[in-house]
């Protein structure tokens, strides 16, 4: 359990996952939830490799009428998602 929300956590054995959300620019920013064989769930960023043991069922959507970005936030320190609707020259 991770005692910190900067702590890496190194996974291994059979999870489902039961979410994954975020969004793909030139880079994925990526949010999982993973549950074990008894139900228990954990979840955080995907930092590196995730292997999938079977299958896994992913549908990505493309919204061509948004641009999406991060810019840093000084409030939280932290660079934050930013939504920005696209003009018809950028598209």
């Amino acid at each position: 359990m991770a005692t910190n929300t900067n702590q890496v956590m190194h996974l291994s054995g059979r999870f489902e996952i039961v979410s994954l959300v975020g969004t793909l620019n030139q880079d994925a920013h990526l949010h999982i939830s993973l549950s074990d064989l008894e139900g228990r769930t954990i979840g955080g960023h995907v930092l590196g490799g995730l292997e999938v043991f079977t299958t896994a069922e992913v549908v990505i959507g493309e919204a061509v009428d948004l641009h999406f970005s991060r810019e840093m936030d000084e409030r939280t320190g932290f660079p934050e998602l930013v939504v920005q609707t696209r003009s018809n020259s950028d598209k």
